[in-house]
């Protein structure tokens, strides 16, 4: 790391902690995704509005800073690149020429449809796929330099992997000279989303800092995948050191300078591996597999990982594929066999209540549908190893077909008006992270810290805080929110979880935008969200998401303090 950015890095700190509440608490979250960033934005322009000048003007800066940033991200989106070039007072600060005169050609080359076009009235979800794709082919042809069909592609595209949609928006003869670096600044994210680091590199660097602030968390991706730590350590400190605002990039540099990214430890005991199925043959056979293939011996007990599988009455061959594997793994391997399907959380009890199994020191619950990496058991030992004091230790979870798609990372809910009930509060509303949607997984998600809860599809506890917490609760059978329920009880108990995202969890279930679910399974998920709403006092919930709002400001607060005494020359 150079002097200048060491030195430079020194008030990161207090900078840090002279802003405003509001927006600790949001950065501290990430300061990545386009709602968060402008919904920030937008809570601070509320609060300048009756500041004093001088608390005006920094407000001010800090605001662009956070939708030039969002802009950089989204760099296709015309709505962002309108946000940027707008001034709510004078005295705004100005943005430098060039950027300045690229947001105003931004503009005249971004002309959605309007309200009456067909492609308003087209049905989004996976079913209706070819439908738009098609559509947008067309509309590509007919206007080839309208941005917004460009960001529709983008957006349509990244989550399948579909880069012939996406060169078709990024051809450089379909795009005006004026806006070369809004298309270089695709061209990068979309190469780096398809795996050439290196020419994704070339794209940042033929563009130069246009970006106010520049695209640090893409640039220093890249240079991690080619095996430049110390020249992506200096790209993130340099961030840090100018704007420590950038809480995404402080965990990433925080956990590369501090070891933390590296890390594969044995868990610190013996482990259960817990396992429930029912009527999913052929992707157990793959989880068995990829479970198999792993590192089983990250454990300290000597006689490493056990595991134990329910079959939750399977009526496929789920039966014969246990029996397959139980040949090739011998004692490792126990099986239990029930004649109806029990749901999830009662599943997951029974195998809680198994004395071999409450004899090991920690257990793992996953999913009969996921890919594991080969040090996956390593990677929860690492975190365990950082966290100490934690009970539940989870993963990112991404789509197995497409790892771009972020399914899950950590969460720590944020309050929400309360539902109320004839002129009552009833029950007080939360919201989960969503900042992992909408974009794809460029690295920004890669840190590991403290939370209030991450994803039962791979997550290790620890067997004595069974007895303290409870097991799972059948009221939210057959599945959905029965972990993220055990996870509130247990941080409302003292307890938190930890976020290892530094390990990546393949799931074959899609989510989001490219899942497609039932009326059931949807009427199942809002009558569960009832019941975990209901089931806690609005006070109980209140607390719970101011404490894991300062969990993770003391968090970020100790990074600052501790990359100051990390970087040379601090």
């Amino acid at each position: 790391m150079t002097e200048t950015t060491a030195q430079s890095a020194h008030s990161a700190h207090s900078i840090w902690s002279a802003l405003p509440a509001p927006a600790r608490r949001a950065l501290a979250r990430g300061s990545v995704g386009r709602d968060h960033l402008t919904g920030l934005s937008a809570e601070l322009l509320s609060l300048a509005a009756g500041a004093a000048p001088a608390s005006r003007a920094r407000l001010a800066a800090l605001v662009q800073d956070l939708l030039v940033s969002a802009w950089a991200a989204s760099p296709l989106d015309g709505d962002l690149a309108q946000l940027c070039s707008g001034q709510p007072w004078p005295g705004w600060p100005r943005l430098p020429e060039n950027c300045a005169d690229t947001l105003k050609a931004h503009a005249n080359f971004w002309r959605p449809p309007a309200a009456a076009d067909p492609w308003r009235a087209l049905p989004g979800g996976p079913g209706h796929w070819d439908q738009r794709r098609a559509m947008l082919c067309e509309r590509q042809q007919a206007e080839p330099r309208n941005l917004f069909w460009k960001a529709e592609a983008w957006a349509l595209a990244w989550p399948r992997a579909d880069w012939a949609l996406v060169d078709e928006a990024l051809r450089p003869e379909s795009w005006p000279r004026t806006l070369t670096p809004v298309r270089l600044q695709a061209q990068a994210q979309a190469l780096l989303a398809r795996g050439d680091a290196a020419a994704a590199l070339a794209e940042l660097d033929g563009l130069g800092a246009f970006f106010p602030g520049g695209s640090p968390l893409v640039r220093a991706e890249c240079l991690l995948r080619l095996g430049r730590e110390a020249e992506a350590v200096d790209v993130l400190a340099a961030s840090v050191a100018r704007a420590p605002w950038r809480g995404s990039e402080v965990l990433r540099l925080s956990d590369l300078v501090s070891g933390a990214a590296g890390e594969v430890l044995p868990v610190p005991g013996g482990v259960a591996v817990l396992l429930y199925t029912w009527n999913k043959a052929r992707e157990l056979d793959e989880t068995m597999a990829s479970l198999a293939a792993s590192d089983l011996g990250a454990v300290s007990d000597p006689n490493g990982a056990r595991l134990w599988v329910l079959d939750n009455g399977s009526s496929d061959a789920t039966p014969q594929v246990l029996d397959s594997w139980q040949t090739r793994l011998g004692a490792a391997m126990s099986v239990l066999r029930l004649p109806v399907n029990i749901g999830a959380p009662a599943a997951r009890n029974w195998l809680l209540s198994l004395p071999e199994v409450r004899a090991c020191d920690f257990l793992v619950f996953l999913d009969d549908d996921v890919t594991l990496p080969v040090d996956w058991l390593g990677r929860l030992g690492a975190a365990a190893a950082r966290f100490p004091e934690a009970s539940v230790w989870g993963c990112r979870v991404v789509d197995a077909a497409n790892p771009l798609v972020v399914q899950s990372v950590d969460y720590t809910p944020q309050a929400a008006s309360p539902d109320a009930q004839g002129g009552q509060s009833i029950s007080l509303s939360i919201s989960l992270a969503s900042l992992h949607q909408g974009q794809p997984d460029l690295g920004q998600f890669t840190y590991l810290r403290p939370c209030v809860s991450v994803t039962g599809c791979c997550h290790l506890l620890r067997t004595a805080d069974i007895e303290r917490t409870g097991g799972f609760d059948i009221r939210f059978s057959p599945s959905q929110y029965d972990d993220l329920e055990r996870d509130l009880r247990l941080f409302l108990g003292g307890g938190h979880a930890v976020y290892q995202g530094h390990l990546a969890v393949g799931h074959k279930r899609s989510s989001g935008q490219l899942a497609e679910r039932s009326a059931a399974e949807i009427g199942n998920a809002t009558a569960n969200t009832h019941k975990l709403l209901t089931k806690h006092a609005a006070g109980d919930l209140a607390a719970l998401c101011q404490r894991g709002e300062a969990l993770l400001e003391r968090d970020m607060e100790r990074r600052l303090r501790e990359l100051q005494g990390m970087l040379p020359g601090v």
